[in-house]
């Protein structure tokens, strides 16, 4: 395996039900009610503006960049409070990072959350020192599906490493429909884990699992074999 590739939220932690409470907070002081279905069925993968974006024209609003920028902070906040509070691993995540950091694999990850989220996130639950680079909502052209960013992530890790990295060994774990997608549409392998989607949903991962307390790194090197 050349790399390992994490997405974030629902995948190293329990983050979801944080994004889902704050999008419902910044929406509704704008008049646009968000129920949990609906963040769960239609905007989970989505970054913080595109998920503003499609929830306001959902409910009849069009707001503006301007604006959306502004609940995107407001937002930030909320949930900075939220993961410095109470942010948990989700179980096994923490253990592979670090297994597979220890062998010397480069592990970075692609997320549509922002880089101070992740960051603190993180460093909270004990993985941000495995990480060797994370790229963030702010860095990437277009959010997921759109593979530019698990591109960009190989790129930067192939710098930072000095080593000539392939897609096609490398392994992306995923919990999202759109980030599957991204991870294939960039070459890669991809480990779904259903922690916010059924396996039904999941079905273009190479292999799907109930939970990262059930994976190894020589599991993960099987998917590139």
């Amino acid at each position: 395996m050349d790399a390992l590739i994490f997405d974030f939220d629902g995948v190293v932690v329990d983050s979801e039900p944080v994004h889902c409470a704050t999008f419902q907070q910044v929406l509704r002081t704008r008049g646009v009610e968000m129920s949990r279905d609906d963040y769960y069925s239609r905007y989970l993968g989505f970054d913080d503006h595109d998920c503003f974006l499609h929830a306001g024209a959902d409910a009849g609003r069009r707001f503006s960049e301007d604006e959306i920028a502004r609940m995107t902070a407001e937002k930030t906040v909320l949930v900075q409070r939220a993961f410095g509070e109470s942010i948990q691993p989700l179980r096994g995540a923490v253990e592979l990072i670090a297994s597979a950091a220890g062998r010397g694999v480069p592990v970075g990850v692609c997320s549509g959350a922002l880089k101070g989220e992740i960051e603190l996130a993180s460093r909270t639950v004990g993985a941000l020192d495995h990480f060797t680079t994370i790229v963030s909502a702010e860095e990437v052209p277009a959010g997921k599906p759109d593979p530019s960013g698990y591109r960009m992530t190989l790129e930067r890790l192939a710098r930072l490493t000095g080593r000539p990295l392939r897609a096609d060994r490398s392994v992306v774990v995923e919990d999202a429909p759109a980030g599957i997608q991204a991870a294939k549409g960039a070459g890669m392998k991809v480990l779904a884990v259903a922690n916010s989607y059924s396996r039904d949903e999941l079905a273009q991962a190479d292999r799907i699992v109930d939970s990262l307390a059930e994976v190894t790194v020589d599991d993960l090197e099987r998917l590139v074999s």
